[in-house]
C-alpha cells in the first residue's frame, strides 16, 4: 500500500480521503465538524482519529495534501475600470484562483466605495484597470484611494503596466503590502490571468493560511505540498477530468456543479466556442477554466432567494414532477423554505420535504448554470441580422458532475442534475447530452489535490469512484 491523505478544511466540516496510490483506490473517508472558530487542529484530530481507528494506519506518518475554505475562504475585493472589461477580467481571475468576491467596483473609487470595501474585510485587494498604453488616470486614482484606507490588506496591482510602478509607490509609501502582477487585460480582447493566479497563491500560502490558523495543521500532517484554496482544488479536478492524464483519456468538456447550503458553484473546463452554425462570438474572451459562485442560490441560507429567482409556482410544479407521490402547492413551498432558512441544519424528514428539497436543488442548478453559460442575441447590421454569442457555449459538454449533500444523500440526483441541461432547446448554450456523474463519496477535492502530484492515479481514482448515473428509460 502507498497511502496518501487529502484533507479539506471547510467552514462547516473538515473532510478527509485516504487514497492508496499503489492500487489507485480509496481506502476510507471521514468528516467531522470544523473547529476553525477555536483551533482548526481539533476537528482535524477527530478526523485522523476516526480514520486511524478504522484503517489501523498511523496517519501522522502518511504524506498529506490539504485545501481550505474555512474562515470564509479566500476573500478578495476587486477594482477595475470598465465593468464589462477590466473589472470583469479581475472577477474571473480572482474566482479562478479560488476566491470569494466580497466586493467589486468599476471606475473611480470614492470615499463611500472605499468604506464598502473596508467593511467586507478582504484578504486581498486586486487592483486592475486600463490596457497597456491605455487609460492611466483611473488606476492611479484608485491606488491613491486605497493608500489612504485603514486596511493593511495586501494589494495586487494588475493593470496598465505603464503606471504600475507609480501605483506601487503610492501604496508602499502608505505602508500597504503590495505585489505586482502582469496586466489582466493587456489589450482589448485578451485576458492574462496566470500572473495574478500565481500571486494570489503566494499570498494565500505565505500569509492568509497563517492569519486564519490553517498552517497549524503542519503539526499533525506531513504535508507534501502547500495548502491551496478548496475551489482551486475542485477546478483542478475539472481540468484533469476534461483533459485526462498521460495514461488515461479525459472526458472532454466537463462541468462540475456544487450545490451547497449557502452557494451554488459551477466550474467548467471547456473552450466554450460556438457550436451552433452561423453564430459569431463577441465580448470578453472566456477562460477555458471558469468558475462562478452564485451567492444567492443556497439550499438553506439562501433558500428564499431560490424561490424568488425561480418562482413559487415553478417550484411547486417541480416538487410535483411526474412520478411524485405528493401534491404540494405554493403555500407548502413557502412553509418549507421559511423553516429551512431558520434551521440551516435541517434534513428532510418525510416524502413531502424530500420532494421540496429536490425541487430547490434542481432550481438552484438550473439558475446557476444559466448564469455560468453564455447567451445568444440578435444583432442587426447593414447586411442583415447576426446571431451573437456572449459567454461560453457548453452545448457540447461531455460530462456534468454533481457535488453536494443534497445530491450525495438525496434519492434522485439525476433529477437534480438535469436542471443543468438544455431541455431540448436547440438555441440553448447549456449542455445538450452529457453523461451525468455523482461525487457521492466527496472525493473531488482530493482528486484535484492529487492531480498536482500524481495525475495518473488521480484520473484512475476519479474514473473508478465517480458514480455514473443511469439514463432514464
Amino acid at each position: 500500500m502507498e497511502p496518501l491523505l487529502a484533507v479539506d478544511f471547510g467552514s462547516t466540516y473538515t473532510k478527509a480521503v485516504l487514497f492508496d496510490i499503489a492500487s489507485a483506490g480509496v481506502v476510507a473517508t471521514a468528516q467531522s465538524p470544523s473547529t476553525v472558530a477555536t483551533d482548526v487542529t481539533i476537528g482535524l484530530g477527530h478526523v485522523l482519529e476516526d480514520l486511524s481507528r478504522r484503517t489501523g494506519i498511523d496517519l501522522g506518518r502518511v504524506r498529506a495534501l490539504a485545501c481550505s475554505s474555512a474562515a470564509g475562504g479566500l476573500r478578495v475585493a476587486v477594482s477595475g475600470l470598465v465593468p464589462a472589461l477590466s473589472l470583469e477580467a479581475a472577477r474571473r481571475a480572482a474566482l479562478g484562483a479560488g476566491a470569494k468576491i466580497v466586493s467589486a467596483h468599476g471606475f473611480k473609487l470614492t470615499a463611500r466605495t472605499l468604506a464598502e470595501i473596508e467593511a467586507t474585510a478582504p484578504d486581498i485587494v486586486l487592483l486592475a484597470g486600463g490596457t497597456n498604453g491605455g487609460d492611466e488616470e483611473v488606476i492611479l486614482h484608485n491606488a491613491g484611494i486605497l493608500a489612504r484606507s485603514k486596511m493593511s490588506t495586501p494589494v495586487i496591482v494588475a493593470g496598465n503596466e505603464c503606471v504600475t510602478q507609480e501605483c506601487v509607490d503610492l501604496l508602499a509609501a502608505a505602508g500597504k503590502p503590495v505585489r505586482i502582477a502582469r496586466n489582466l487585460l493587456p489589450e482589448v480582447g485578451r485576458i492574462d490571468v496566470e500572473s495574478v493566479h500565481a500571486t494570489i497563491r503566494e499570498l494565500f500560502i505565505t500569509g492568509i493560511t497563517h492569519a486564519k490558523g490553517i498552517d497549524r495543521v503542519a503539526t499533525q500532517l506531513e504535508l507534501a505540498a502547500d495548502i491551496v484554496p478548496t475551489p482551486a482544488a475542485v477546478l483542478e479536478a475539472a481540468r484533469l477530468l476534461a483533459q485526462g492524464s498521460g495514461s488515461r483519456k479525459g472526458f472532454g468538456d466537463t462541468v462540475v456543479v456544487d450545490v451547497g447550503g449557502a452557494t451554488t458553484d459551477v466550474h467548467s473546463a471547456a473552450s466554450g466556442a460556438p457550436s451552433i452554425p452561423g453564430v459569431v462570438q463577441r465580448g470578453l474572451p472566456e477562460l477555458w477554466l471558469k468558475r462562478t459562485v452564485e451567492g444567492d442560490l443556497g439550499m438553506r441560507i439562501n433558500a428564499q432567494t431560490i424561490v424568488e429567482r425561480y418562482g413559487r409556482a415553478n417550484l411547486a410544479q417541480l416538487a410535483n414532477a411526474p412520478g411524485s407521490s405528493v401534491s404540494l402547492d405554493e403555500a407548502a413551498v413557502d412553509n418549507y423554505v421559511g423553516r429551512v432558512g431558520q434551521r440551516t441544519e435541517h434534513v428532510p424528514a418525510d416524502t413531502a420535504e424530500r420532494a421540496l428539497d429536490k425541487a430547490l436543488a434542481r432550481a438552484a442548478v438550473q439558475v446557476a448554470m444559466s448564469r455560468h453559460a453564455g447567451s445568444l442575441r440578435e444583432v442587426y447590421t447593414p447586411t442583415g441580422s447576426v446571431t451573437v454569442q456572449e459567454g461560453k457555449d457548453l452545448g457540447e459538454t461531455a460530462a456534468v458532475i454533481g457535488v453536494g449533500g443534497v445530491l450525495a444523500r438525496g434519492e434522485d440526483p439525476r433529477f437534480i442534475l438535469e436542471g443543468a441541461l438544455a431541455a431540448g432547446d436547440p438555441q440553448s448554450l447549456l449542455p445538450r447530452n452529457p453523461a451525468l456523474y455523482l461525487d457521492r463519496k466527496y472525493i473531488l477535492f482530493g482528486i484535484g489535490l492529487l492531480a498536482g502530484v500524481n495525475p495518473d492515479a488521480a484520473a484512475a481514482i476519479a474514473c473508478e469512484y465517480l458514480e455514473r448515473l443511469p439514463r432514464q428509460t
